[in-house]
């Protein structure tokens, strides 16, 4: 855990990507982006199976380390912290490129905690509209979705999405409350390119 918090921490320090803009080449690579303050970090590499993520947050002056696998980046499929692991089962997961062209995107989902199946429910994620997003000087086109995860018992989880289907990246994240209201948001302010071992 430890080695893996300072190869992370590592990347924080390598050449940024001044004077251009991030091309789906180079995603491939990985890509930290950051946001300054108040200060998140995130690692995207793809895999063959889809995506996966590390985190750094500044919490309490320490630095937690959380990680997490997609099947797509709209589709967060585990979920491992300091409270366990958290992991989400779906059954239709193939559709979801369609998205802009079918305005809708549904799938029965069940959760589980540790390994142990918790509750079920629904996921629906609906596209909104086309838009571009900023990272430093640069501009991409994006999907403005809404993702909504709604199991037995627990209250909505709701978040306004702004994913680059070029890029195969989320740029932009805003927790919604159950009415559609901001809760938090995750907005970049640069990118650097690949890892450092």
């Amino acid at each position: 855990m430890l080695r893996s918090l300072l190869l992370l921490a590592g990347i924080v320090s390598a050449i940024p990507a001044f004077g251009h803009c991030l091309t789906p080449n180079e995603t491939k690579q990985g890509v930290l982006l950051t946001r300054e303050q108040p200060f998140f970090s995130v690692f995207y590499k793809p895999t063959e199976s889809g995506l996966t993520e590390q985190r750094l947050m500044a919490r309490s002056a320490a630095l937690e380390p959380i990680t997490a696998e997609y099947l797509h980046p709209l589709l967060v499929t585990k979920r491992i912290s300091a409270k366990g692991t958290q992991e989400l089962t779906y059954s239709d997961a193939k559709t979801l490129n369609d998205l802009p062209r079918k305005g809708n995107w549904r799938s029965d989902t069940n959760l589980f905690l540790n390994g142990q199946k918790t509750v079920a429910g629904t996921t629906t994620i609906t596209f909104e509209k086309w838009a571009e997003e900023t990272i430093g000087s640069c501009s991409y086109p994006v999907w403005v979705v809404n993702s909504r995860v709604e199991l037995q018992g627990l209250s909505p989880i709701v978040f306004e999405q702004y994913y680059s289907a070029d890029l195969n990246l989320v740029l932009r994240s805003i927790r919604l409350d159950p009415s559609g209201h901001p809760i938090s948001e995750v907005r970049f302010d640069r990118f650097q390119i690949g890892w450092i071992n």
